[in-house]
Parts: structure tokens; sequence; C-alpha cells
């Protein structure tokens, strides 16, 4: 009879040890789910502020094309005003 009650016993702690690991499964597939979709948000994020650099990127190149179209057009208007100015002396 002792012996009956100490299997007892031990399937009623394996059972409990079952449920508690099962519990415990739960919990850490809720958490692997939670950390997943962590992981995919910021993927999402680092994809956008790729996306975000990326047309940064190409509007700094574009205003820097523009900033040296204009400098080329301010150079040549000194130019002319140089020559206009030389000419006028060249009259006085």
């Amino acid at each position: 009879m002792d012996r009956l009650q100490e299997l007892e016993g031990k399937v009623r702690e394996a059972v409990t040890l079952l449920q508690e690991t099962r519990a415990q499964k739960v919990a850490m597939e809720a958490r692997l789910q939670d950390l997943e979709h962590r992981v995919e948000s910021l993927a999402d994020t680092v994809r956008r502020e790729q996306q975000e650099k990326e047309h940064l990127k190409t509007s700094l190149q574009r205003l820097e094309a523009e900033r040296e179209e204009i400098r080329s057009r301010v150079d040549a208007l000194l130019g002319e005003v140089a020559r206009a100015e030389a000419t006028l002396r060249e009259r006085h």
C-alpha cells in the first residue's frame, strides 16, 4: 500500500510537472510570437528609413547639381559684368 501511495505521488508530481511545462510552453510561444512581431516591426522601420535615406540622397544629388548649375550661371554673369566694366573703362 505504501508503495502504491508512493507511485501515486510520483504520478501526481509528473502530471504537475507536465502541466507546468505545458503552461511554460504556451507562455514561451506567446513570447516568441511577440518577439517575432517586434522583429518584423523593426525590419519594416529599417526598410522605411532606408527608403527615406535613398530619397534624401537623391534629393541631395539633385540640389548639388542645381547648385553647380547656378554657380556656373553666376560665374558667367560675373564674367559678363567684368567684360562690361572693362569696356566702360576703355571708353572713358
